[in-house]
C-alpha cells in the first residue's frame, strides 16, 4: 500500500527537479531559446560571456538526460566565452525529427552542426557527457572546421567487441523493476543522493520513453566509434572519467585513452558517470585549462564562490 502511494510522488519528483533547475538557470543569467535546426525544433540555454572571453562552449548531455544537467557547470564557464547547453533531439524541450519518435546519432550530429553554424557562428569547444561525448567526436570527425576542441566526460560509443560488449548495458537500462533502477543509480553515481532514489520511478519512465528505447534498438555497429577514427581526430581532445563509473562498459576508458594517446585526461576519484553533477568545480576548472590551451590566451580561474 505504501509503495502504491509513493509511486505517484516518485513519478512527479523528476519534473519537479527539472523545473527547479530550469528556474535556477534563469536566475543565474541564462536565457531559454527555441529555433528550428536541421529540421528539428531545438531548445537551448545561453549564458552570455563575462569579460573578454571569446571561445564559445556547447554542452551536450547524455542519453535520457537534458540540458539542465549542466546547471552547476554553466555559470563557472562564462569567462571563457558564451556558454550554450542544448537539449538533444527528442530530449528535454527539443522535438523529434519529422515522422520519428527518436533521433539517430547521425541526426543528432546534424543538429549540433546546425547549432554551431546557424546559432553560434564560429568554431566551438564541445563538451559532451556519455552519448553527448559520442556525438561530439562524430561532429569533430565530420566537421573539424566547426570544432575548436572537445572535452569528453565518460563518453559512450566505443566499439569495443561490437554490440555484444554493450548488451549488459542495454539490458540494464531497460529498467524492468525498482531493483534495476537502484542498480543503475549506483552504477551512475556510486553513492547516489537520497532524492534520486526517491525519484526512481520517474527515472524509470524516462529510460522507457521512445527516444531511448527506439534509439537503443536502432543503433548499429557502424554508428560506433572505431579505433582508427579516434586516431584520426585533428582537434584538441581532453577527457574526464569518474573512477566509480560502472554505468558504461569499464573497457571504454582504455579504448578512448589508448586510441587518443595525446589527450589530456582527468580521473576523478569517488565519482561516477555524471561528473558535471557530482564534481562541477573540478569539471569547470579542467575545462578552463583546456580552453586556455586552445585560446592561447589567459582565461580567468573560475570563482570558488560560484554556486
Amino acid at each position: 500500500m505504501v509503495g502504491k502511494l509513493l509511486t505517484p510522488l516518485s513519478t512527479a519528483a523528476v519534473p519537479l527537479i527539472y523545473g527547479i533547475s530550469h528556474r535556477m538557470l534563469l536566475r543565474l543569467g541564462a536565457t531559454s531559446h527555441e529555433r528550428r535546426l536541421a529540421g528539428i525544433r531545438a531548445h537551448y540555454y545561453l549564458m552570455p560571456a563575462r569579460g573578454n572571453g571569446q571561445l564559445p562552449i556547447l554542452l551536450l548531455h547524455g542519453i535520457a538526460d537534458r540540458a539542465q544537467t549542466w546547471a552547476f557547470v554553466m555559470p563557472r564557464l562564462t569567462d571563457i566565452g558564451p556558454v550554450y547547453a542544448l537539449d538533444l533531439a527528442g530530449f528535454g524541450l527539443s522535438g523529434f525529427p519529422p515522422g520519428q519518435r527518436y533521433a539517430t546519432i547521425a541526426q543528432q550530429v546534424a543538429l549540433v552542426q546546425a547549432m554551431i553554424r546557424d546559432v553560434i557562428g564560429r568554431p566551438t569547444l564541445l563538451v559532451g557527457n556519455s552519448m553527448g561525448g559520442w556525438i561530439a567526436v562524430r561532429v569533430a570527425l565530420a566537421s573539424p572546421e566547426l570544432v575548436a576542441g572537445i572535452v569528453l566526460l565518460a563518453p559512450g560509443g566505443a566499439l569495443l567487441r561490437g554490440r555484444e560488449s554493450w548488451e549488459p548495458f542495454l539490458q540494464t537500462i531497460e529498467l524492468p523493476d525498482k531493483r534495476a533502477v537502484r542498480t543503475v543509480l549506483r552504477q551512475m553515481y556510486g553513492r547516489p543522493p537520497l532524492p534520486l532514489y526517491f525519484a526512481g520511478e520517474g527515472l524509470r519512465m524516462i529510460f522507457r520513453r521512445d527516444p531511448v528505447t527506439q534509439f537503443v534498438a536502432a543503433v548499429d555497429e557502424r554508428d560506433m566509434l572505431y579505433p582508427e577514427e579516434l586516431r584520426s581526430l585533428r582537434v584538441p581532445v581532453a577527457m574526464i572519467w569518474g573512477d566509480a563509473d560502472h554505468f558504461i562498459p569499464r573497457e571504454s576508458r582504455d579504448f578512448f585513452c589508448t586510441n587518443i594517446p595525446n589527450a589530456r585526461v582527468l580521473i576523478l576519484p569517488n565519482c561516477g558517470h555524471m561528473p558535471q553533477q557530482q564534481r562541477p568545480r573540478e569539471v569547470a576548472a579542467f575545462i578552463h585549462d583546456v580552453a586556455r590551451d586552445i585560446a592561447g590566451t589567459s582565461v580567468n580561474t573560475p570563482s570558488s564562490s560560484t554556486h
